[in-house]
This record gives C-alpha cells, sequence and structure tokens, in this order.
C-alpha cells in the first residue's frame, strides 16, 4: 500500500467467527463499515499478525477491536494503546496491539499517532457462529464506542 493510498483510519477487527463471541469484533466491525465513513478502512483477522505492521505504519490512527476472555460478558472496554517497550522473543499466537505498534517503528519508523483497543467482554467460544446473549445485547455500545473513539481523531 503506497502513502497515496493509506487509510486515514484502521479499523482491525480480531477474532474467529467460528467459535461463539469470539467473533464480536466482527459483527462490529461489518455494522461500523455500513456507515460508510470516511477515509476508514476496515479489516478481518483471526489473530494478529506480524504482518499486519505494514499497514498499520501507513495509517494514521488504529482501532482495534476485539473479545476479552477478562472482562464480565457483554463488558465494553476502551484502552488507549502505546508501541510496547520492546518486541517479544518469539511471536506466538498473542501478538498484542502494543507489539505490532512496537514492530511498525522498528520495521517502517511509522506508527500511528493514535490506537485504541476496544474489548467486548465474551462468555461463550464453543463452535457455533452465534453470539451469546450478553455479546449481543453488547453490540449496541460497542459500535458506539467506535464512532466515539473515531470522532476523536
Amino acid at each position: 500500500m503506497s502513502s497515496a493510498a493509506a487509510p486515514a483510519t484502521l479499523l482491525l477487527c480480531i477474532g474467529n467467527t467460528l467459535r461463539g463471541d469470539d467473533g464480536v469484533a466482527h459483527r462490529i466491525g461489518e455494522a461500523v463499515e455500513d456507515l460508510r465513513l470516511p477515509a476508514l478502512t476496515v479489516l478481518y483477522s483471526q489473530q494478529l499478525l506480524p504482518e499486519h505492521a505494514f499497514v498499520i505504519s501507513e495509517a494514521y490512527s488504529v482501532l482495534f477491536l476485539d473479545c476479552s476472555t477478562v472482562s464480565a460478558p457483554g463488558e465494553v472496554v476502551t484502552h488507549k494503546i502505546e508501541p510496547a517497550a520492546a518486541l517479544p522473543r518469539i511471536f506466538t499466537h498473542h501478538l498484542g496491539p502494543d507489539a505490532l505498534l512496537r514492530m511498525a517503528l522498528d520495521l517502517y519508523q511509522r506508527s500511528p499517532s493514535r490506537a485504541t483497543l476496544i474489548t467486548v467482554g465474551g462468555a461463550d467460544f464453543e463452535l457455533s457462529e452465534s453470539l451469546s446473549p450478553a455479546v449481543a445485547s453488547a453490540l449496541p455500545a460497542a459500535i458506539a464506542a467506535v464512532r466515539s473513539a473515531l470522532s476523536t481523531i
């Protein structure tokens, strides 16, 4: 992606749509895409990958959406993210947003000026394409959190 085509804001939706609540970020991303907001690029992935560092480095701001196993089911939490102090020694399934921001800096000498993580607490991660009632009822609040984050950019 060249600088001319670089997204002003990147919305990176993380999760597995075949594992119940883990797919909530994809649902939120689809709803936000339907709003047709200008200068917004939405990407979907099952997990964060080192390859995401490039597109992150090209964005002015980035919002990460994910399901949380720590928060209460349906709880929407917003965190500001800063680049990690150092990269992890090995890359596994647990590459975090802060590590990707650090990777963008280290590899491409650029990181978004603003980075935010929005999570929704999950309850059910069994094989299913359905969201639990708590997570499904949190969709409007999660979409509102994304819109709020986008309005401050």
